[in-house]
């Protein structure tokens, strides 16, 4: 997975699989490129953002998008912003 994978669908929902909260929307709201990198892939971050109440522990998930289908990725709490929290996953 590249940055480009994911930059144009910012704003779209990807929904969360089993074993936890299943269905529950997290909205890509950021795919920023990160300075440096070496061979291969450009690293980059991912932000989603939940507007549940609850805080999900940092751990893989599987996400499933219209377009990109499934994806695991590992979230990490990040913030908590008005009505929810955001989650960052990282690629080194």
């Amino acid at each position: 997975m590249t940055c480009n994978d994911f930059a144009g669908h910012v704003g779209t929902t990807f929904s969360l699989g089993p074993p936890r909260l299943d269905g529950m929307p997290l909205t890509l709201v950021e795919a920023s490129r990160k300075r440096g990198g070496g061979i291969g892939r450009a690293p980059f971050s991912l932000v989603f953002r939940s507007s549940s109440g609850e805080t999900l522990p940092q751990s893989t998930y599987h996400l499933t998008h219209p377009v990109m289908g499934k994806v695991d990725i590992f979230l990490v709490p990040f913030r908590r912003v008005e009505n929810g929290m955001d989650y960052v996953a990282t690629f080194d």
